[in-house]
């Protein structure tokens, strides 16, 4: 006895598979997309203002708030999402030392825009041409891995709707 059957339709079939996984790839680069950028709004409000504490870091001028960024790379295997201080901005060093901790070593800092440096000592407003600042130790203050704890689980939770959505 010999039995034969034929499969009708197979490209079809592949087609629709294909395009099925080209629609969910571009829903989750999507909703990536919107969670990375709700991670960032989240970091600067609920990490970068407020009283300074063990997972916060109080801003005066804005500057590093202003450099934290997200965004979203699809190399067609892989869609990657990322929020942090680029190495290009200029409070790079500044957020990794904030966020990481570390040492400075002593050195001077001299006026560059101005005549003079002001500041306050002992209630005191105080000008200097230059300062010999003795070095910092700073704590480790991890504002963005933190924010990232906080918000992981809703993270998870919204890309796995995309992906089945």
């Amino acid at each position: 006895m010999r039995v034969a059957f034929e499969v009708v339709g197979v490209p079809e079939v592949c087609e629709g598979i294909e395009n099925g996984i080209a629609r969910m790839q571009i829903a989750v680069f999507n909703q990536m997309r919107a969670e990375m950028l709700k991670l960032r709004n989240y970091t600067v409000s609920e990490h970068m203002n407020g009283p300074t504490g063990p997972n916060t870091v109080s801003q005066r001028s804005g500057n590093l708030a202003r450099s934290v960024v997200s965004q979203v790379e699809d190399d067609g295997t892989l869609i990657e999402g990322v929020v942090g201080v680029p190495e290009a901005s200029t409070a790079e060093k500044y957020a990794r030392i904030l966020h990481d901790g570390g040492t400075t070593r002593a050195h001077i800092i001299q006026a560059k825009n101005a005549k003079a440096l002001a500041f306050q000592m002992n209630g005191q407003t105080v000008f200097r041409r230059l300062v010999h600042h003795p070095g910092s130790n700073i704590p480790a203050r991890p504002y963005l891995s933190s924010a990232l704890r906080e918000r992981a689980d809703i993270i998870k939770r919204n890309l796995t709707e995309a992906m089945r959505g």
